[in-house]
């Protein structure tokens, strides 16, 4: 009688994750998972634990965006869950769910504004799309660790390093005093274009980094860029500019809210920006990021428009 009284409650809390109705009926079994019919809004969804369109648990996708990031390959994540949950999820599957939640997500974490130090440094990297070379461009606060803005380009012209120093503007909350950069000419031009300023409380100094021994240097941002092209090996998914997009800016999201630094005595960078908002996973981060997506739309609209986030 009681496991009959467990059984009939769980059935009556189950809502559709569409429009909230509560009004809805079995609608068969696919590869194990039942599935509901929303008999207000005629959607089908599954009844266990799982984000909207989505047949398996949060916590498999949750693990496989968390694995990916720190370093393992498709193949490795798909050997993985077939030793540890004993399911086989195609790699190609995989790749869907990086790209779809890191999108998300990617787009949710623009809405934050970190508190940042006055010294930021730019700097810019090719990596390889597909045979293809690119230009990885970023910005990090030398303080916080926190890695501001970056873009994926094919061109290495001033229009690219000003789209930088605009996404960099854009996404803090304070005005930097110092940015360094390397001697690449096309940073002088977009640095005056973007943040020149008569008044004397605005103004932000450009340097140039003279050497790997110097006190002004872009070593910090050099180092990161180690780190990116090690971690380019194993994201064989980097197949055409969309994707790698926002893959690399995924890894620029988990680096910033889930990779504790020494420099930082054991807390992230978000955290040091005072974004962490309690993210300690990327669970955290998608259930905040589809909360997000009807509570704050013109930021995001206002972000895909200027710089073409797609």
């Amino acid at each position: 009688m009681a496991l009959h009284q467990e059984i009939t409650t769980i059935e009556r809390a189950i809502t559709c994750r569409v429009c909230g109705s509560n009004n809805v009926s079995k609608d068969g079994f696919y590869k194990d998972t039942q599935y509901y019919l929303c008999k207000f809004c005629n959607s089908k969804f599954s009844g266990t634990d799982c984000y909207p369109k989505m047949k398996y648990p949060k916590e498999l996708i949750i693990k496989a965006l968390t694995y990916y990031y720190n370093g393992m390959s498709y193949q490795n994540i798909n050997q993985t869950f077939n030793d540890l949950n004993q399911i086989n999820i195609p790699k190609m599957t995989l790749w869907r769910w990086v790209v779809a939640f890191s999108k998300i997500a990617n787009k949710y974490v623009l809405t934050l504004k970190p508190e940042l130090s006055e010294v930021w440094v730019a700097d810019e990297t090719v990596i390889d799309v597909w045979g293809q070379h690119y230009w990885f461009w970023d910005i990090i606060d030398s303080e916080t660790r926190f890695l501001i803005a970056s873009h994926l380009s094919s061109t290495r012209n001033g229009k690219d390093a000003e789209k930088l120093f605009m996404m960099a503007k854009l996404r803090s909350k304070t005005r930097p005093k110092v940015i360094i950069t390397d001697k690449l000419a096309q940073y002088d031009k977009a640095f005056n274009r973007v943040f020149y300023s008569n008044l004397k409380e605005n103004r932000v100094i450009h340097l140039q980094s003279e050497g790997f021994e110097s006190e002004t240097n872009s070593n910090l941002i050099e180092r990161f860029h180690g780190t990116v092209k090690q971690r380019t090996k194993v994201m064989r998914d980097l197949k055409e500019k969309t994707s790698a997009r926002i893959v690399m800016d995924g890894y620029m999201t988990h680096y910033n809210f889930f990779k504790e630094h020494d420099y930082l005595e054991g807390i992230t960078p978000a955290q040091a920006g005072g974004i962490d908002e309690g993210i300690t996973t990327w669970g955290d981060l998608i259930r905040l990021a589809l909360d997000n997506l009807k509570s704050t739309p013109r930021v995001r609209v206002d972000w895909e428009k200027v710089f073409e986030v797609r």
